[in-house]
């Protein structure tokens, strides 16, 4: 009897444990659905291009919508790379270490989604007749719809030219002393902006083009349209290799910012919303 008495004792917490698993199962599951599980959410940018009326300097490449300046041969052209596009020239090491330096790698735990990191646009300047142009990357500034004014990253160093507004050195700390694998991080990343930035100082000669990075901050939530402004575009110099004809260039574009659940591995985002 004794011994009967110990085996209910036993197994009366086993089948209680056994019960309350079969109760909380099904309320974990539709908790999993009404959202308890963190969404895993996207921020995802776009800028169209917006042309002048009546201007027939600009147009849009439908090829990869990007916008072109022309002027009798001389030629911009801007396109804005999203974070994907970034991080698919720019992926991680062999051992999955972020060096991309246009981008973040993580979630802001705060917002749950990886957020901008800079304003990045591609810029190709083609020369086709003139002897020399130049486009200098110091007289380009960003302006957003609310007023703020951004200037453009340097690849140099803090104070090197008074036009620099921004610093990439600066930014990424290589000349604070830094060490170990922070050092080591940083300087893959500046390695990267040196090889893909558009340098200041840089001639485009007939029948010759360049192309290169042109940065700026994150924009702001709330942006709806923005402006970029190149002023001083060189078409020409004198004798004494000083800007002899010069243009000014604006490209305008509308902002559609939108923040949307990615679908987990192995499940859909219907299956997720419950």
């Amino acid at each position: 009897m004794e011994q009967r008495n110990e085996r209910m004792l036993v197994s009366r917490p086993r089948r209680l444990a056994a019960a309350l698993l079969g109760l909380l199962l099904p309320w974990l599951a539709l908790a999993g659905c009404g959202g308890l599980i963190p969404p895993n959410l996207k921020c995802q940018l776009q800028l169209q291009p917006q042309l002048p009326p009546g201007d027939g300097s600009y147009s849009i490449d439908l090829a990869d919508s990007s916008v072109i300046f022309s002027k009798e041969g001389a030629q911009i052209s801007v396109k804005f790379l999203t974070d994907d596009e970034l991080n698919a020239r720019f992926p991680p090491l062999f051992d999955g270490r972020h060096i991309n330096p246009y981008t973040f790698a993580l979630k802001d735990p705060r917002k749950g989604y990886v957020p901008p990191r800079f304003t990045v646009f591609q810029v190709t300047v083609s020369n086709a007749t003139y002897a020399k142009i130049e486009f200098d990357p110091g007289k380009a500034t960003l302006v957003t719809d609310r007023g703020e004014e951004y200037l453009y990253y340097d690849a140099g160093r803090e104070g090197a030219n008074p036009l620099v507004g921004n610093s990439f050195t600066k930014y990424y700390k290589t000349e604070l002393g830094i060490s170990g694998n922070e050092k080591e991080l940083s300087l893959e990343r500046m390695g990267t902006v040196y090889k893909t930035i558009y340098h200041r100082n840089r001639p485009v000669f007939r029948e010759d083009r360049r192309t290169g990075m042109l940065v700026f901050d994150a924009l702001p939530e709330g942006t709806q349209e923005i402006r970029l402004e190149i002023k001083d575009f060189v078409l020409s110099f004198d004798a004494s290799d000083n800007p002899e004809q010069t243009v000014d260039v604006e490209f305008r574009f509308r902002l559609d910012r939108k923040i949307v659940e990615m679908p987990r591995r192995g499940h859909t985002v219907a299956a997720e919303g419950g």
